[in-house]
């Protein structure tokens, strides 16, 4: 049974990088012109340098040609959805290589789990339950670090939102302009919410319209109060409204909901303490108090 799972999943994994790396013969001058409309023939024979070193020459290339044809092979909705998710997370990858590293993670690491119990003379229900955990955990596994990475990242930003726009409405009513505020404003955060900013910020001077840069920082933070600040700030510019004001009230509504959260989780603490005691603290608690009750019955009797 490990050697039939073993062969299954080299099959499996070969039959795929096969299937991604495989190009089709030209069969004529014809299809070596549409394929010149298609990619750039001068990047497709460009060789790599012979004196790099092996990743450049092999590695690198390698990886993009799995990237290009991963992409290729995905839904444009799920593409789209995980170019979204990815972008979030603030991860510099593409979706090729994120399925290229859930491929690994089910097809490759159930194998190397497996061999490595198998080495160790476990029963054949081992051996399949170890399988299918794994192959479980390599599907679901960077999925929820990803969603993880997603809500942390969405948390840092949330919390800086309050007091870099405080900053912003001072210096906008001490008379600096919009762009001239948030570029003050890069210089006193950190976090995620500074690489957005500074991001929007350069593509703002580079010649892009403030208001398509900063919706387009709302969409790559998915973070909702900001995208309904930077409506409010868009609107109020177009109107002719005083840009401070709407910050300011802006910002007093997401104080708001940052101190309604806050309530909400000290609501919620009670219930989520319920777990740790009857299962950790409250055994502890019986064995320090009756204890001595027990010892003292077993002498008795």
């Amino acid at each position: 049974m490990p050697i039939v799972i073993a062969l299954g999943t080299f099959l499996f994994v070969t039959l795929l990088l096969f299937g991604i790396l495989y190009k089709p013969i030209s069969d004529g001058a014809m299809d070596d012109r549409l394929g010149g409309l298609r990619y750039n023939r001068a990047k497709r024979d460009a060789l790599p340098d012979p004196n790099a070193a092996f990743r450049t020459r092999v590695i690198d290339p390698l990886l993009r040609a799995i990237n290009r044809r991963i992409t290729g092979l995905l839904p444009s909705n799920l593409e789209s959805r995980l170019v979204g998710a990815i972008t979030q997370a603030g991860l510099k990858i593409s979706p090729g290589k994120f399925i290229v590293i859930v491929a690994i993670m089910m097809g490759l690491v159930p194998l190397l789990m497996v061999g490595y119990f198998a080495v160790l003379g476990s029963p054949v229900r081992t051996l399949l339950l170890v399988y299918g955990g794994m192959v479980v955990f390599g599907f679901y596994g960077p999925r929820m670090w990803l969603l993880g990475r997603i809500k942390k990242r969405k948390k840092a930003i949330w919390r800086s939102l309050p007091d870099a726009f405080d900053l912003i409405t001072a210096s906008v009513e001490a008379g600096l302009g919009i762009d001239a505020a948030f570029t003050r404003i890069i210089e006193k955060v950190s976090g995620p919410f500074q690489v957005e900013l500074t991001k929007t910020m350069r593509e703002v001077s580079m010649g892009r319209a403030r208001r398509d840069a900063f919706l387009d920082m709302a969409d790559r933070t998915g973070v909702e109060e900001l995208r309904s600040l930077i409506n409010s700030v868009v609107q109020a510019e177009s109107m002719g409204i005083s840009i401070g004001a709407v910050i300011r009230v802006q910002t007093g509504v997401i104080r708001t909901k940052r101190r309604q959260r806050a309530e909400e989780q000290a609501f919620k603490a009670p219930i989520k303490m319920v777990f740790p005691l009857v299962f950790f603290i409250f055994p502890a608690i019986f064995v320090v108090i009756g204890g001595p009750a027990v010892i003292q019955l077993k002498g008795a009797f």
